[in-house]
């Protein structure tokens, strides 16, 4: 073996290493919980899928002539 093949691998292994370390820290940690919504927040989401659904049913509707 000579020098660079060894000099290589060392590197290899060491940026491995710290790559190996730092995405076991990075996915080690919680993410924060998220706060349950509010009325409000509940509400306006009804109203935008109610209004989402109607806006769909009125685009399906045949025209009568």
């Amino acid at each position: 073996m000579d020098w660079s093949n060894t000099r290589t691998q060392v590197i290899v292994i060491m940026c491995s290493a710290f790559l190996m370390g730092a995405l076991m820290v990075g996915c080690s940690s919680t993410p924060e919980p998220q706060p349950d919504p509010s009325k409000k927040d509940i509400q306006q989401d009804s109203d935008r899928f109610f209004k989402k659904m109607s806006q769909e049913e009125e685009g399906r509707q045949v025209p009568t002539r």
